[in-house]
C-alpha cells in the first residue's frame, strides 16, 4: 500500500446508502408493479414472478454487503486487521464472496421477466421469440459459470478469503477475462431488450408523443446498459488483493446499482395503469366538485367529452400495457373504436343542443345535414 494512502478514509456510509436507497426504490416499484398488475388488470404472470424472485436476490446481497460494511468493508485493509484482528479480516472477505452469487443473479433474471413481457406484448414471431428467450436463459448460464468459476479458483476454497492458508490459486485473470465477456453480453442482452420493442412500436400508427412515452418505459433497460459498462470497468478490483476492504468499493456500489436498476427497467412499463388509474381518480374528483350541471343534456356534454379523451389518451397504454398478448391490428382496431366514439359524440351533440352556422363550420356535409334534420325535429 502506497504511503501517500489516508487510512483514516472511510466509504461505509456511502456503501449503506446507495445499497438501502437503491434497493428500496426497487421495492417500491416491484410494490406498485404488483398492485397494478393485481388490482387494476387482475392478471399476475411469469414475468412478475422472476421480478420478485430478482428482488430477493437483491435484497439478500444487499444484506450481504451491509454485514460486510458491519465488518469492515469500506475501510483500509490494514485499519481493520490493526483493530479487529486476522479473524474479522477474513470473515469479511468471507461475507463478500458470499454475496457475490446473489449479485450476480439479482441482475441476471430480470431480464427474462422483461424477454417475457416484450414476447407478450408483441405480434407473434417464433423466431424472434426463441432469439430473445435464448439470449436470457444464456445471460443466466453464464451468470452461473460467472459464480463457479469465482469459487473454483482456489483451492481450498477457504483460501478464497483466507490467503494465509496453504493451497494454490488460478491466475485472478482467468476470472476477469470471463467477467469482461459477461458484462459485455450483459450489456448485448440490454440493448437488443431495448432496441426490439423500440422498433416494432415506431413503426406503429399513433400520436407521436404516445410512441416516445411506449418506447422510453419499454427501453429503459437501455441505462441498464449503461451502468453495466461503467460497472465493467472496475471488474479487476474484484480480485484485487493490496487492499481487498478498500479497493473493491466502487465495484461493490455499481454492483447495486445495476441490480436494482434493471430491476425498475423490468417494472415500469407494467406501471402505467397504477397511474392512469390514480390521474382519472384525480382528475374526476376534481372535474366532480367544480363542474356545474343545469341540464341533464349538458351534464352529459363534459362526461362525453372526458371519456373520448380518455380514450384517446389511454387506448395505447391499455394496448401495450395492460392487455398482454395484442398486437398491431388491435391497436388500430382499438384506436378506430375512440374514432368511432367521437363521431356519436359529436351527433349526440347535434341532437342535445342548438347548433348555429360557426360550430357547423368544423363538420363534414353528411353530418351537418343529418344534424340540421335533427334539430328541425326538436
Amino acid at each position: 500500500m502506497a504511503d501517500s494512502v489516508d487510512l483514516t478514509e472511510n466509504r461505509q456510509t456511502e456503501i449503506l446508502l446507495v445499497a438501502w436507497i437503491m434497493t428500496g426504490a426497487a421495492i417500491l416499484t416491484v410494490a406498485i408493479k404488483l398492485f397494478a398488475r393485481v388490482r387494476v388488470v387482475h392478471v399476475i404472470g411469469w414475468d412478475d414472478l422472476f421480478i420478485i424472485l430478482s428482488l430477493i436476490f437483491s435484497i439478500t446481497a444487499s444484506a450481504f454487503v451491509h454485514y460486510g460494511v458491519v465488518l469492515g468493508f469500506g475501510q483500509h485493509t490494514v485499519v481493520v486487521a490493526a483493530e479487529f484482528g486476522e479473524e474479522r479480516l477474513f470473515k469479511g472477505a468471507m461475507i463478500q464472496m458470499l454475496g457475490y452469487p446473489f449479485n450476480i443473479a439479482a441482475f441476471s433474471f430480470p431480464n427474462i421477466s422483461i424477454t417475457i413481457l416484450v414476447c407478450q406484448i408483441l405480434s407473434p414471431n417464433p423466431h424472434r421469440t426463441i432469439a430473445l428467450y435464448f439470449m436470457a436463459v444464456l445471460q443466466v448460464v453464464l451468470g452461473m459459470i460467472t459464480i463457479a468459476l469465482a469459487f473454483a479458483q482456489c483451492q481450498p476454497i477457504n483460501k478464497l478469503w483466507e490467503k494465509t492458508l496453504p493451497g494454490s490459486c488460478w491466475n485472478p485473470g482467468i476470472l476477469n477475462y470471463f467477467s469482461y465477456a459477461f458484462c459485455a453480453y450483459t450489456t448485448l442482452t440490454d440493448v437488443v431488450l431495448a432496441v426490439v420493442p423500440a422498433h416494432t412500436f415506431w413503426r406503429l400508427q399513433m400520436p407521436w408523443t404516445t410512441k416516445v412515452s411506449v418506447i422510453i418505459m419499454m427501453g429503459l433497460t437501455m441505462l441498464s446498459a449503461v451502468v453495466t459498462i461503467v460497472k465493467g470497468t472496475y471488474l479487476p478490483l474484484f480480485t484485487d488483493m493490496e487492499d481487498p476492504l478498500w479497493n473493491p468499493v466502487p465495484l461493490v456500489i455499481w454492483g447495486l446499482v445495476e441490480q436494482n436498476i434493471v430491476i425498475m427497467a423490468a417494472c415500469v412499463p407494467t406501471m402505467r395503469p397504477f397511474f392512469e388509474r390514480a390521474w382519472k381518480y384525480r382528475f374526476s374528483t376534481r372535474s366532480g366538485s367544480h363542474l356545474k350541471t343545469p341540464s341533464q343534456g349538458a351534464s352529459q356534454y363534459p362526461n362525453k367529452t372526458r371519456s373520448l379523451l380518455e380514450c384517446r389518451a389511454g387506448s395505447m397504454s391499455d394496448v401495450a400495457l395492460n392487455d398482454i398478448g395484442t398486437d398491431a391490428n388491435t391497436i388500430n382496431e382499438t384506436t378506430g373504436e375512440c374514432d368511432a366514439s367521437s363521431h356519436e359524440s359529436h351527433q349526440g351533440i347535434l341532437k342535445t343542443i342548438d347548433v348555429n352556422i360557426d360550430w357547423q363550420e368544423g363538420i363534414d356535409k353528411k353530418g351537418e345535414e343529418k344534424g340540421l334534420r335533427s334539430n328541425g325535429g326538436m
